[in-house]
């Protein structure tokens, strides 16, 4: 279709209202904008639409009334032909289907409902029996680095996912030592990050890990680090997720094994500081 001068732009437009308050008169009083007749403006009192013409009357911005308005009555005018322009769409217009494909964002995009966790070992976890299961105790000998959805679960040292469908990528690492690193060496070590639906009553699924040392009568190793990753799908709400581990030292030589928080606490080495026990987990969709 073609226009003489410029294009309209298009735009979203909304109605405009004034309140007005009655000083007892027909008036007049002043509009916030000029309208060209009368049927151009709305006008109610105490709620009730008044009639074009027969109630009011209208010049440019002027509005006088044929009865006379208290300060008590709710008084107020929409201005049916002064539609207000934007060029910005209301709030929760857009639909999916109205974007394109390729969008190309030079900033950052916030993710309001974003969730992502990581919880770290920070002081040594000792005095495990040899052989026997433990549960990682981050809530003792830990400390939570991230947790935006505030679901770290400290009676049961997990983790409680936000979503019931989301999708994850979860990923832990443990260093296993005996509890007399140095002199008493490892024979096997597993660890797993278990998933439980009813507060671990019984587990659903678990990510594992199992180290066994070259010679098993030696055990050369006086150390074991396990690290794992895997994307999970949530099923269903409650989800927890909590890291387990176990370990058999050599011989007769230690009767307890440990969780090391960082790397001098698993070996021989004194001048490192670095995190070698941590749980993460973040939703990616």
């Amino acid at each position: 279709m073609s226009y003489i001068g410029n294009t309209p732009a298009e735009k979203y437009t909304s109605l405009s209202k004034q309140d007005l308050t009655g000083d007892g008169t027909v008036g007049p009083y002043t509009l916030d904008y000029a309208v060209g007749g009368n049927a151009e403006l709305e006008v109610f009192v105490n709620n009730v639409r008044q009639e074009p013409s027969s109630a009011y009357s209208v010049a440019g911005n002027q509005l006088t009334m044929t009865g006379n308005v208290a300060s008590t009555d709710d008084f107020y005018v929409v201005f049916q032909g002064k539609s207000i322009g934007t060029i910005s769409p209301p709030d929760g217009s857009v639909t999916s289907a109205k974007l394109d494909t390729n969008i190309e964002v030079s900033g950052i995009l916030t993710e309001p409902n974003k969730e992502y966790f990581q919880v770290d070992l920070t002081t040594t976890q000792s005095g495990i029996v040899d052989g026997a299961f433990a549960v990682v105790n981050f809530n003792t000998n830990g400390t939570v680095r991230y947790d935006t959805k505030s679901n770290f679960d400290a009676s049961t040292n997990s983790y409680e996912l936000d979503s019931s469908d989301g999708v994850y990528w979860v990923e832990y690492s443990l260093a296993i030592t005996s509890d007399t690193a140095g002199s008493a060496e490892l024979i096997t070590s597993t660890s797993a990050a278990e998933f439980s639906t009813d507060n671990f009553s019984s587990i659903n699924s678990r990510i594992s890990e199992f180290t066994r040392s070259l010679n098993a009568t030696d055990a050369l190793e006086v150390s074991h680090h396990h690290k794992r990753s895997t994307i999970f799908k949530a099923t269903s709400s409650g989800t927890k997720i909590r890291l387990k581990a176990s370990c058999n030292p050599a011989g007769n030589q230690a009767s307890t094994y440990r969780f090391a928080h960082n790397i001098s606490t698993q070996s021989s080495f004194t001048n490192f500081d670095g995190t070698v026990t941590s749980l993460s987990v973040v939703r990616i969709a």
